[in-house]
């Protein structure tokens, strides 16, 4: 099975370096063109299903790109975006001064970051391999394009890399680039 996994188009949020968390911000319109240039791109893989995180930024590209291809996607909820807390809506310069030893936490050490009603790391990736797997029961032989979000696409690839989680900043996700995984990243 191949997973293709697509960050979202762009967001105000993305622009002004806000934490955009769970907000259901709609695309701006270069979001939009990415997720059309993403589209073609995806022309030449052979995807067979498409799967997106139930945020609008998600829904919207995976929509733009199922058009495309003439496929629907199918919403999946473990692939919503990291669980923000109190930083959700923030930008980096209000959470830098406003929770400085967190900030720095977060800046050196992510996967140790505990913060109320923040999800941690290690939990996200449980969730989004939980989801893989619940996708993967139901397939065979796929190729599976997922639209969703930055961190899910951070921690899967240092997961594939076996790399630490607290390697996180470390991996550059743009809007609306692909990024190819194997299914033994399952395992």
């Amino acid at each position: 099975m191949n997973w293709y996994f697509v960050r979202h188009g762009e967001i105000d949020s993305n622009v002004k370096k806000i934490y955009a968390g769970w907000s259901e911000e709609e695309l701006t319109p270069r979001g939009r063109k990415q997720a059309i240039e993403v589209a073609k791109k995806l022309a030449h893989f052979d995807i067979d299903k498409i799967y997106t995180s139930p945020l609008r930024r998600a829904v919207q590209t995976a929509e733009i790109i199922g058009d495309f291809l003439n496929k629907a996607p199918f919403i999946e909820r473990d692939f919503k975006e990291l669980r923000l807390g109190i930083w959700e809506g923030m930008s980096e310069e209000e959470v830098s001064k406003q929770f400085p030893e967190k900030w720095k936490i977060w800046n050196t050490r992510p996967a140790d970051l505990v913060l109320d009603d923040r999800e941690p790391l290690g939990e996200l990736l449980k969730r989004v391999l939980a989801g893989m797997e619940k996708i993967r029961a139901k397939q065979e032989d796929s190729a599976i394009l997922i639209v969703t979000h930055v961190a899910i696409i951070r921690v899967l690839l240092l997961h594939t890399r076996k790399m630490d989680l607290n390697t996180y900043r470390a991996i550059t996700v743009p809007n609306g680039k692909i990024f190819e995984m194997q299914n033994n990243l399952l395992y």
